[in-house]
């Protein structure tokens, strides 16, 4: 019985290939559009704590902290002998961004190196844009100063020579330190480290490593719509009076639905990640990749395709007619999408709107999906959020499964 309702399902899905076409399509377009209209990272950004570390009473370092300090950033110091000691505060999220100076007051421009940039992959970008720029200001306008000041030009023997050789020796001396200065200011000025939960580095994540997984998920959850149809051709074609006749269980119906569609959510994740992989490098994007272990990708998908099903299944009992379906169904997806983070970053929302994201289940997916390609997480690191949407799709489920059972015992025309 069972394997013959989940034929019955397949059979009805290929009635209505515009819906499922829309499953594939309708994310692709979204996922190609967001990826290049997040590609130039022009957001906002929220605050972050900053540790500065360097050489222990030292001048320069000293002179830095203090007009960071005057930005009213949230900066504290540090000597950099303990570099290991702080990462393991950054890898607990208790700093945003260790600023590592190796220079030292005393050191010449010659001899300046970049300054390192310790942080999360999950960093807000734009706030890390802000800070980078008030560093180099800061860090350079405190380089500069001390390195000219009292720097006089003492000539040998300036009373013996003419006017003429003094002043082609004083040129010289000051086209040299000019060019110091311009060598200096040439000079990459960071080197961003990335750490992941495990303590390892990590490449600077990009648009394509949100947009991805974004709009992946969006498209997992309108499968909605085409098990929307399938139930609006059940009561038009009074499926529910022989289904009745047949004295099949409800329970057993529903997982014959779930089934079909289960597998078609699998394909759009497989299918949007081979997208990101071969076709975004073709449209001169960066290529997207999974991080860490395949099958927690393949966990959380599944846990998504539950919370999925659960509420399009939950719309698709509700409804009387596909137009119901699409303006209840269509709306809450839109809606969880909005507030979530797919169609905008939670970390450019106000605060108050990110606490609000927090009861989305496409916050949750997307927040899990980041953890494990950003931070290469474990399952248990994810496990709050695996939890939210297994008990999410659950509940849709049940409550769906008793109104199902109540349209065939009401619903069924003799």
């Amino acid at each position: 019985m069972l394997i013959a309702a989940m034929f019955k399902e397949l059979r009805l899905l290929s009635r209505d290939l515009h819906g499922v076409a829309v499953l594939f399509i309708m994310p692709i377009l979204f996922m190609l559009i967001m990826s290049a209209a997040l590609s130039s990272e022009n957001e906002l950004g929220n605050r972050g704590e900053i540790l500065l570390l360097g050489t222990p009473n030292d001048p320069l370092n000293d002179g830095f902290f203090t007009t960071l300090q005057q930005e009213e950033l949230l900066v504290k110091q540090g000597n950099i002998a303990q570099l290991e000691v702080y990462q393991q505060d950054l890898l607990q999220e208790k700093f945003a961004l260790i600023v590592v100076n190796p220079n030292q007051d005393k050191n010449a421009l010659k001899e300046e190196q970049p300054l390192q940039l310790w942080l999360n992959p999950s960093v807000d970008r734009a706030w890390l844009l802000g800070v980078k720029g008030i560093l180099q200001k800061h860090y350079s306008q405190q380089r500069l100063e001390r390195y000219s000041k009292d720097n006089h030009i003492v000539l040998k023997h300036n009373q013996r020579n003419p006017v003429k050789r003094i002043q082609q020796e004083v040129n010289q001396a000051l086209d040299k330190k000019f060019d110091e200065i311009n060598t200096y200011l040439a000079q990459q000025r960071w080197q961003e480290i990335y750490l992941n939960r495990q303590g390892k580095t990590v490449n600077q994540p990009n648009a394509v490593q949100h947009s991805v997984p974004a709009w992946l998920i969006f498209g997992m959850f309108f499968i909605m719509i085409p098990l929307s149809n399938v139930m609006a051709m059940e009561r038009q074609t009074n499926t529910l009076t022989r289904l009745r006749l047949a004295r099949a269980s409800s329970l057993r119906l529903i997982l014959a639905k779930l089934v079909p569609y289960f597998l078609i959510n699998q394909c759009q994740f497989i299918g949007m990640i081979a997208l990101g992989y071969w076709v975004l490098p073709m449209l001169a994007m960066p290529a997207f990749s999974l991080n860490g272990e395949w099958w927690y990708y393949a966990v959380l998908s599944a846990a998504v395709s539950l919370s999925a099903l659960g509420y399009g299944l939950l719309i698709s009992v509700i409804a009387r007619t596909t137009e119901q379906a699409v303006v209840l169904g269509g709306g809450g997806i839109i809606i969880m999408a909005a507030i979530g983070g797919i169609m905008v970053p939670t970390y450019v929302m106000p605060d108050m709107m990110q606490e609000i994201a927090q009861f989305s289940p496409m916050g949750w997916a997307l927040t899990a999906f980041q953890q494990l390609l950003l931070n290469q997480a474990t399952l248990m690191q994810i496990q709050p959020e695996l939890w939210l949407l297994t008990g999410f799709g659950a509940v849709m489920l049940f409550i769906a499964v008793l109104i199902y059972a109540h349209q065939l015992k009401t619903q069924a025309r003799f």
